[in-house]
């Protein structure tokens, strides 16, 4: 259920979607939150945003988590690693090599978003494929 690389601008694994939709019974309730995932990015990035630029290393720090959080849930894997990767310089202190890593967060994020309606139609198919019982 990989499918790396794909339209929606990275690495996504749509087999998290469907592990989270395996614990709730339903697949309604994923596809519900990686679409208000992928509504809320802008607003997730623009925390990073104005947390580097306060050189506000907790609040970075706490919104690079969210954000790492919440894309491993929906198998966002590419933005999963950079903000691990950015999570990491901060903690070593390397506030300004994250802060530098930004960019690339950002192009991914807006590769993810041009494509949402391609990644939730994905993941919607996949859902039903794999399962009989998650037809809608």
């Amino acid at each position: 259920m990989k499918s790396p690389r794909n339209a929606a601008g990275g690495d996504w694994d749509l087999s998290r979607i469907q592990s989270l939709a395996d614990e709730l019974g339903n697949p309604q309730p994923a596809l519900r939150f990686l679409a208000k995932y992928l509504s809320m990015l802008p607003q997730r990035v623009e925390r990073i945003v104005h947390a580097l630029d306060e050189g506000d290393a907790s609040e970075t720090t706490t919104a690079l988590l969210s954000l790492k959080i919440s894309s491993a849930m929906v198998g966002a894997l590419e933005t999963e690693h950079q903000c691990r990767a950015m999570e990491c310089m901060i903690r070593e202190n390397h506030f300004e090599d994250a802060a530098r890593a930004l960019p690339s967060l950002q192009q991914t994020t807006d590769r993810c978003l041009a494509s949402r309606s391609n990644l939730i139609r994905a993941a919607h198919v996949s859902l039903n494929r794999h399962r009989g019982h998650f037809h809608s």
